[in-house]
């Protein structure tokens, strides 16, 4: 039994490309389905160029209607929340979907931040220790049920780009594991 998900993007998907990637590789039995994107990013050329049904909507929290209206022509088991907005209680009730986010920090610590902002607050507060998050996503901000988290020992004196760059590859492992452990645990 294939689950169906559908990624919220904003950026380049790296988290979109690596799952992509995975489900061909390892033979998952998850189905990427659709990519709704709030502007031309990388992730909705990298659906088009491996097609993947993808559209642009306008969204932002005082205009959800679009992103809603979407959601009510589509069947899909999952929705993965990589797009760098924040989605209202109207969006997420307006699907009978399971909505899933991946923080780049221990949450809760640096709730609220997008992308690797979190590693940069990390760096300015000197944490020893650093990662990321799967969870689910309710109305409260970074606040729903932790599936899973990865981390490492950081060494500040590394520059950040490499760091950054560790940090996205935990998430990504963090990530495939917090799907797998949520919708087949029974079978790993």
């Amino acid at each position: 039994m294939y689950k169906t998900i559908t990624f919220l993007v904003s950026g380049n998907g790296g988290t979109l490309k690596f799952l992509y990637y995975a489900i061909e590789l390892l033979k998952l039995p998850f189905e990427i389905k659709m990519v709704i994107s709030d502007r031309n990013c990388g992730a909705l050329e990298f659906a088009q160029v491996n097609n993947i049904c993808s559209k642009v909507i306008n969204y932002s929290k005082n205009n959800d209607l679009e992103l809603i209206e979407e959601f009510e022509k589509l069947e899909t088991d999952i929705i993965i929340t990589n797009i760098h907005k924040i989605l209202t209680p109207k969006v997420l009730s307006s699907i009978k979907a399971d909505f899933i986010n991946l923080h780049y920090s221990l949450l809760p610590a640096f709730g609220g931040l997008i992308g690797m902002k979190t590693v940069d607050e990390a760096k300015k507060q000197n944490c020893q220790f650093i990662g990321a998050t799967c969870h689910e996503v309710t109305e409260m901000l970074d606040g729903g049920k932790i599936l899973t988290q990865g981390l490492y020992s950081v060494d500040w004196s590394v520059e950040v780009e490499k760091i950054y760059d560790k940090v996205f590859k935990i998430a990504c492992i963090c990530f495939l594991n917090g799907l797998m452990t949520k919708y087949f645990s029974d079978k790993i």
